[in-house]
């Protein structure tokens, strides 16, 4: 007999030739089963504990003595099959997390005079022909009207065309420039306010940073995307309305 197969399936080396000696010799006692086996009791005592535990091996208790019993062989295929089921129950899962795990990071850069224009582009080409929103956090719209004025007001334009929402926090005392319907503003205390704006738009993440010259980063990846929209999540809570 090939004894592997039953570490295959679970059995430690021990196990096997426990359960092998009952199923030959029908109930025993561990001191009979480690003398038939030849193996240590501590041995044969463990090993018919885990036995027990699996649910390969009862025992009853005649008088003062426990005696042991292999279950019949057909019920372990039953219960490898009920593992095997329940398994394919959660498969679905399974797939999911092991496909977020492959989920390609990229990460661009761009600075100069066209960063803005590059960074508005992007959210519209991204959700113009399936929609979405953007949730920009952390923003004095007023910065970006200053420098950009023609390209932001394109923006707007293009956000009102193909009905793309946003949900922006901005600084207490400033006001939201958007006032068209496609923009809903909440404002948070200076205190916790960033001047270099945030933006998440489906798996895509910008953070621009205003200097001399102005940088633009996105992020592409599902998972820092999510990370990023819990974050504005909870921030958007705290902010007033």
């Amino acid at each position: 007999m090939n004894k592997d197969v039953l570490k295959e399936i679970g059995f430690t080396e021990h196990e096997s030739e426990i359960y092998l000696a009952l199923l030959a010799n029908g109930q025993m006692s561990a001191y009979e089963l480690a003398e038939k086996a030849g193996l240590y009791r501590q041995v044969t005592y463990d090993s018919l504990k885990r036995l027990s535990e699996k649910g390969f091996v009862s025992s009853v208790t005649e008088g003062k003595t426990k005696l042991f019993k292999a279950i019949d062989p057909k019920l372990i295929l039953e219960f490898l099959n009920e593992r095997t089921e329940n398994y394919k129950q959660i498969l679905p899962e399974l797939n999911k997390l092991n496909e977020s795990s492959k989920q390609p990071l990229i990460v661009e850069t761009y600075k100069g005079k066209n960063t803005i224009r590059i960074a508005l582009r992007d959210i519209i080409n991204t959700l113009k022909n399936k929609g979405g929103i953007v949730l920009c956090t952390a923003v004095d719209e007023y910065l970006a009207i200053k420098k950009y004025k023609s390209i932001v007001d394109q923006y707007e334009r293009d956000l009102l065309h193909y009905n793309i929402k946003e949900k922006v926090i901005i600084k207490e005392g400033i006001k939201g420039i958007f006032q068209k319907g496609t923009s809903r503003y909440k404002k948070i205390q200076k205190k916790f306010f960033n001047e270099n704006p945030i933006q998440i738009y489906e798996d895509n993440v910008q953070i621009i940073v205003w200097g001399n010259p102005d940088y633009l980063i996105i992020i592409r990846n599902k998972n820092v995307a999510e990370a990023y929209r819990k974050q504005f999540e909870l921030l958007w809570k705290i902010a007033k309305g």
